[in-house]
């Protein structure tokens, strides 16, 4: 299986620049149970789900941070494992993935930091270093200070933030296309109460639209995705906790690999992360790593 989708791309396109690469938690049932309603479903009528969901949404481009753990498989592939932390101000990610031994990852997985808008990606191939950057640090824009809202005033989403995490396509998609969106039931994700929501989205039809519920970005960016691992449709289950926040989700398709499954779990909203950009003594430049990871594969080789 390609890794998980979208958490190894920057260290994929550092290796295919240097040419190098040439040499869930347990969800349980409670349906039935009473549950306090939540911000958005001021009446508590959970069965509302395209109601739920876009309160959901909204609620999360409200937090600043939250954590992520994704798990994906395809058929007989091995599992794939990327766990994320996501801050939107001062903008920050990290990154580790988990899988099979490459000569970009020699550990079988990756760690990569974003702080503003430099990426520094780990490494065990330049002596001396932990990290490396193919930015030139000394012109890199120094990362910005939260930006101090008006007293009471509702947070809002950065337009220019990179996707974090699988949540805002997914649900958009169901919220534009789905024409079985539905309330599943009450359960427990972890030790969570949640709302489960389900629904289908097929690909055809969602190449068609054009509407409120999901940008053309976002649109385009899923259908590439997801028509690369060769799906046509795909069913998507969402949980919805208590507080109005999406605690799980879960993309199912058919690929010509087999069935393909997509797990991502949240936590942490609000959390101050701690992401920091490394110390600057132990980030070697592009050319020093490309100078020693190459010398080093070249001698392997």
């Amino acid at each position: 299986m390609k890794t998980i989708r979208k958490t190894a791309m920057a260290v994929t396109s550092a290796a295919l620049i240097m040419g190098l690469t040439a040499c869930g938690s347990d969800t349980k049932s409670s349906e039935g149970k009473d549950a306090s309603s939540r911000p958005g479903d001021a009446t508590g009528k959970r069965a509302d789900a395209p109601a739920v969901l876009k309160a959901a949404l909204e609620k999360m481009a409200q937090q600043n941070s939250y954590r992520t753990v994704e798990t994906g498989k395809t058929g007989s592939e091995p599992e794939s494992r990327a766990e994320m932390t996501f801050q939107n101000e001062p903008e920050a990610t990290e990154t580790k993935t988990f899988g099979g031994k490459s000569k970009g990852a020699a550990s079988g997985g990756t760690h990569i930091l974003s702080v503003g808008q430099v990426l520094y990606l780990a490494t065990s191939d330049v002596p001396g270093k932990s990290w490396y950057t193919m930015e030139d640090l000394d012109s890199a824009p120094k990362p910005s200070a939260p930006s101090q809202g008006k007293s009471g005033e509702k947070p809002k989403e950065n337009p220019e933030r990179r996707v974090q995490g699988a949540m805002k396509k997914w649900v958009s998609a169901l919220l534009a296309v789905s024409k079985d969106l539905r309330h599943i039931g009450r359960e427990t994700v972890g030790s969570r109460a949640a709302d489960h929501y389900r629904g289908t989205v097929v690909l055809a039809d969602l190449e068609r639209y054009e509407g409120p519920a999901m940008t053309k970005e976002y649109r385009d960016l899923y259908l590439l995705q997801t028509k690369k691992s060769g799906m046509d449709k795909a069913q998507i289950d969402v949980w919805v906790d208590e507080d109005g926040l999406i605690v799980k989700e879960e993309e199912k398709g058919r690929t010509p690999k087999g069935d393909e499954r997509i797990t991502e779990e949240f936590s942490d909203y609000g959390v101050d992360p701690k992401i920091k950009a490394p110390d600057r003594k132990d980030v070697a430049s592009w050319s020093e790593y490309v100078a020693s990871a190459g010398k080093k594969y070249r001698t392997r080789g």
